[in-house]
């Protein structure tokens, strides 16, 4: 059967004993849990010394977890995961805590296997619970380091989505650079946005991802901003476009844009498990309603639009 590595870190501001005390009860997982932001309503059950964990839901399927090996020095902790829905299979977890003076590098891991017949999604498996662990600890860490995971998320569900034209600047590059280069898209297109194009300003700016490629690391996405009528003296490296009026699903996400991936993640999962049916040709995007250089980011209102059918 194929198999399964997963591992991933994060650096936390505050010690080891703290943070191992925090995982090994269960009680206090659904607060930063990557997975149930989809279904916040999904029946968890905690045993009474929350040492066992299981879940049911529609979208989030149904499991348990147990914590079978702990630790007199808070720097390792194991657990069996038991899934039983979308598909039975078994897997092991464990986390390592290293103690980096006051503060702690955390260390989450899985080892598993897909059942044979799914062979074929292997990289991309991989690739998508890489992304929920990496989600996972940043809410995990902002809820040791603060009280809070700073990540809300509200479905707002199916809504028209008006036609609008707009320019923008067409990318592809690797995912680990998006943020550089988007910054530099966004600096260049407000700037014209707001010094020359004030007559055509139609709202908010967003980001069409075109693909996104989690097993080979790519992203091709356009930064865009609306307006009225093209202007006739956009820049060589700017492209024109118009998005049809059609029906959005849309996933609305307040909090630091670090955390905007599980709006996406959620959204996904609500797609895949048909709460809408969404329109592959057209790219899905994402909404900025506001601005982190004038408002605070816990305040930050980003918006994920997935193109539906009526």
């Amino acid at each position: 059967m194929p198999k399964i590595h997963i591992e991933e870190s994060i650096l936390i501001n505050q010690k080891a004993e703290k943070i191992y005390k925090f995982l090994s009860d269960y009680h206090n997982w659904q607060q930063w849990s990557p997975w149930l932001l989809a279904e916040p309503d999904c029946h968890v059950k905690v045993s009474e010394k929350g040492d066992l964990y299981s879940w049911d839901g529609s979208i989030v399927g149904s499991g348990e977890m147990t914590i079978t090996e702990t630790s007199k020095h808070f720097d390792f902790l194991t657990m069996d995961l038991q899934f039983l829905k979308p598909w039975k299979s078994f897997a092991k977890v464990a986390f390592y805590l290293e103690k980096k003076d006051d503060k702690t590098l955390l260390k989450w891991t899985m080892e598993s296997s897909l059942p044979i017949f799914l062979f074929w999604m292997k990289k991309s498996m991989m690739a998508f619970i890489s992304e929920d662990y990496r989600r996972g600890l940043r809410m995990l860490k902002d809820l040791i380091e603060t009280g809070k995971t700073n990540s809300e998320i509200t479905f707002q569900g199916l809504k028209k989505q008006k036609a609008k034209l707009y320019v923008g600047i067409k990318r592809e590059v690797a995912t680990q650079e998006i943020d550089t280069y988007m910054s530099k898209d966004f600096e260049k297109l407000m700037t014209l946005y707001h010094n020359q194009w004030k007559s055509y300003q139609a709202g908010p700016a967003f980001t069409l991802y075109h693909k996104w490629d989690m097993v080979g690391k790519k992203v091709k996405y356009t930064s865009a901003v609306p307006l009225t009528a093209i202007p006739e003296d956009l820049p060589a490296d700017f492209i024109q476009g118009k998005l049809p009026e059609m029906a959005v699903y849309s996933v609305l996400h307040q909090g630091p844009y670090r955390h905007v991936g599980n709006a996406w993640s959620a959204g996904m999962m609500h797609m895949r498990n048909k709460k809408f049916k969404p329109i592959k040709k057209q790219a899905p995007f994402e909404v900025y309603w506001n601005s982190p250089k004038d408002t605070p980011e816990l305040e930050l209102k980003s918006e994920i639009l997935f193109p539906a059918k009526d």
